[in-house]
């Protein structure tokens, strides 16, 4: 009954560890360029995206068709308020910024 005890509180200590690496929050949001538009160094031809950034993480991933193409630095900035929608900021043809829905802090794009 001990050794039971034993792999019992092993395995407890193991899930609690664990929870950092499925608790994290990721936001997503659609975007569609209809010009040639850089982020970060990378430049993104019109089309269909996602980009998603990690709570915690200092990158947001330009993702097509379910396939990664590119992965920006960012920094995470604090909004006045939680945004309402969704919404990305550019100054011209360049994402300066990335506001997700509900959440009081924006992805600034590093240059």
């Amino acid at each position: 009954m001990r050794s039971n005890t034993k792999k019992s509180l092993v395995v407890l200590a193991f899930s609690f560890a664990a929870i950092p690496a499925w608790a994290a929050h990721s936001y997503s949001t659609d975007w569609n360029p209809e010009t040639p538009t850089t982020i970060g160094s990378t430049q993104i031809q019109p089309g269909q995206y996602e980009l998603k950034a990690e709570e915690g993480k200092s990158e947001i991933q330009v993702i097509q068709k379910n396939k990664v193409i590119a992965t920006v630095p960012i920094q995470w900035t604090k909004l006045p308020t939680k945004a309402k929608s969704a919404e990305i900021l550019t100054d011209g043809s360049k994402v300066t910024e990335v506001e997700f829905e509900g959440r009081n802090e924006a992805a600034q794009i590093s240059q």
